[in-house]
């Protein structure tokens, strides 16, 4: 089974379209280190229309012991999105491992959601702080009570680092295209504003 889950994940990334986010003309920001010169993740504290989630500090003592994780969350009312940025370290250097890497992701939100698919995966990029950065993606769907969910991943090798975007949503009934526009949309605008 999980070597049968693992090629069509594969397959997927390689076979199907690209799916690429044009970058949205922005200033740089300064670079983002800590006193230690360690990287940061910079990501707005307010965004109109977003709330901005405050993670427990277990949960952050966490991620940090996993591969030095930075995160930051935002909400919006809008079809329930959740758009989650995770700054972490990368294994190695190279273009296998980048997709192992988003694949093993891609597996992991498929994992914990029973009668979930991937619907597309492959090449991707989203603008960061105002540079257009490429790597690979994917979509997933789930059904999960009375609604419909679609999960948008994006996988972005930058440096020594990977920035990990997921953004969840809800598909409503007859709205399911404009729910994804609003969702990429948001998630675009919100990512050009975060630096690494």
């Amino acid at each position: 089974m999980k070597s049968s889950l693992k090629r069509t994940l594969l397959a997927a990334f390689l076979v199907n379209a690209p799916f690429v986010s044009m970058a949205h003309a922005s200033a740089s920001c300064d670079a983002c280190t800590g006193d230690a010169g360690e990287p940061q993740l910079c990501a707005p504290a307010a965004v109109d229309g977003l709330q901005r989630v405050s993670f427990p500090d277990a949960v952050i003592a966490q991620n940090r012991a996993y591969r030095n994780t930075l995160l930051a969350g935002y909400n919006k009312d809008e079809n329930r999105l959740a758009v989650t940025f995770f700054l972490y370290d990368r294994v190695a250097d190279s273009d296998e491992e980048d997709v192992k890497e988003a694949i093993d992701a891609a597996r992991e939100i498929l994992s914990v959601h029973p009668g979930s698919k991937l619907q597309m995966g492959g090449p991707a990029s989203l603008p960061l702080g105002g540079e257009n950065k490429r790597g690979n993606g994917a979509m997933m769907i789930w059904h999960e009570g009375s609604d419909d969910y679609a999960s948008f991943l994006w996988v972005l090798p930058i440096e020594k680092r990977f920035m990990k975007v997921r953004a969840t949503y809800v598909r409503p009934h007859g709205g399911e295209s404009e729910a994804m526009r609003s969702a990429l949309d948001t998630v675009k605008s919100l990512s050009d504003q975060v630096c690494r």
